[in-house]
């Protein structure tokens, strides 16, 4: 296989590789198992043959030393000069090429690129790209319908709970992150966060996320741990 192959097929394993860690991120095993297979694969061809290249130059090398070695023993027990002759030098390394080196490092930053791009995207399950998905509902329905018009018979019989530390802000239609700072600075550090289209998408930049739903509702008491916000990408619909 040509080296500018080879590079390829490098950066290729390095994709494969990360896409099957984010499905092991969301539990999708059977993917992930596909994945570090046909990485594998890539490794192969990537690296296969410059190590099958290096193991059989190895023992040429060692091969011509013993023999040399032997030839030289018996000149010696013969008497002939030879034998006190210097060896022959040792074969010369291939020299690295130039254009090889600058095709690996880009083909590195390409894929740290797409890594850091998907991070801060979601990270995405591969497999769940053409699966469709529940678009969410406005916030203003969903809050509607999950918050009851308080009446003063629910002011009796449902006092405030004694453990409450802190009342509910309105943070729907905020990033998850000023959700979260609103939330802490109520008095509660502790939230949770979900996948409002219901695929399972991790948040790991808090910034690319809109809160579209809150639970509680506002002006509810809320405690360490009892606060879901549901999101979606800043990108996607959300009615805000």
């Amino acid at each position: 296989m040509k080296p500018y192959l080879r590079v390829l097929a490098g950066m290729f394993a390095g994709i494969t590789l990360w896409l099957a860690f984010v499905e092991l991120i969301h539990g999708k095993f059977s993917p992930a198992l596909f994945q570090l297979l046909f990485t594998a694969g890539l490794v192969y061809l990537a690296v296969g043959k410059p190590l099958r290249d290096l193991r059989v130059r190895k023992q040429a090398e060692y091969a011509g030393l013993a023999a040399r070695a032997e030839a030289g023993h018996r000149a010696y027990l013969a008497g002939d000069p030879a034998a006190f002759a210097p060896p022959p030098p040792p074969a010369q390394p291939p020299k690295f090429r130039r254009g090889i080196v600058i095709a690996s490092l880009f083909a590195a930053a390409f894929v740290t690129f797409g890594i850091i791009s998907d991070i801060s995207d979601g990270l995405d399950a591969p497999s769940d790209e053409n699966s469709p998905t529940t678009a969410p509902a406005t916030p203003s329905s969903k809050a509607d319908a999950a918050t009851p018009t308080p009446t003063a018979a629910t002011a009796t019989t449902n006092p405030p709970s004694p453990s409450a530390t802190a009342v509910m802000p309105n943070v729907v239609c905020m990033n998850l992150q000023a959700a979260q700072d609103a939330i802490q600075a109520a008095g509660v550090f502790y939230s949770n966060s979900v996948d409002a289209t219901g695929a399972g998408r991790a948040q790991v930049w808090d910034r690319n996320w809109i809160v579209v739903e809150q639970t509680p509702a506002a002006g509810v008491d809320i405690d360490e741990g009892n606060v879901i916000l549901s999101v979606v990408k800043e990108d996607e619909p959300h009615g805000c």
